[in-house]
């Protein structure tokens, strides 16, 4: 059983990643909250996220993308692609959280690309950018092309097509986090199927003190691929 009953507040989200093994500093922390307001505020005029999520902004969106570094190690100054980054999730978490990072929050749509990179100005984040652009696109152009050794996305479409869409992007070495939910055998056989030397590494999203993400099958998958 939850000790949280929802929709979760910041507090809670913060109570449970310590819980966790993720202590987050008071300055990262009012940083975040900041930002949550930000995005709260600009979902008014652009669609960032569900306006009937609103409520459940850091149950359902900020606490899967600080799951993230729960559940998985980023090597220090990382260079990082968030795909897709839609509002900056997780991309805006992860670079308020880890300094050391360096983000770039691709996206094709411009109004979400205008918006998150107003909110990184806003913040004062001097480690993350937003690019306007198509993956598939851009990893054929300096200086994109094969420069990611870290890359996220969430469930925006089946994995044999983030396989697809990220492949220029990504070094020959790299790991690609993806957030999906319920019954996933399927995508990961037709990968199987169509692509070597990716090795697919799924955690059920099981988290002490909070039971919703692993009730409701949320997983975090990572796609490891190796230039062999």
């Amino acid at each position: 059983m939850s000790d949280y009953q929802s929709p979760l507040t910041a507090e809670n989200v913060r109570r449970i990643c310590l819980e966790n093994g993720l202590d987050i500093s008071d300055s990262q922390w009012q940083l975040l909250e900041k930002w949550a307001a930000l995005l709260l505020e600009v979902n008014q005029k652009v669609n960032l996220i569900s306006r009937k999520e609103t409520e459940f902004l850091w149950e359902k969106q900020i606490l899967p993308c600080l799951a993230l570094l729960i559940f998985r190690k980023f090597g220090l100054d990382a260079d990082v692609c968030d795909f897709g980054t839609g509002g900056g999730l997780p991309g805006m978490p992860l670079a308020i959280v880890r300094p050391d990072l360096r983000l770039t929050l691709l996206d094709s749509r411009h109004k979400k690309i205008e918006v998150v990179q107003q909110m990184i100005e806003s913040l004062k984040l001097s480690n993350a950018q937003a690019v306007l652009g198509r993956g598939e696109e851009l990893g054929k152009q300096r200086p994109w092309r094969q420069r990611f050794p870290l890359l996220t996305a969430r469930a925006v479409a089946p994995l044999i097509d983030l396989v697809r869409w990220t492949a220029d992007l990504r070094k020959a070495e790299s790991v690609l986090h993806i957030y999906k939910g319920g019954e996933i055998k399927e995508e990961v056989f037709a990968l199987s199927k169509k692509v070597s030397g990716v090795r697919v590494n799924k955690s059920l999203m099981v988290l002490k003190g909070y039971p919703k993400f692993a009730e409701n099958q949320k997983y975090i998958i990572s796609l490891e691929f190796s230039s062999s």
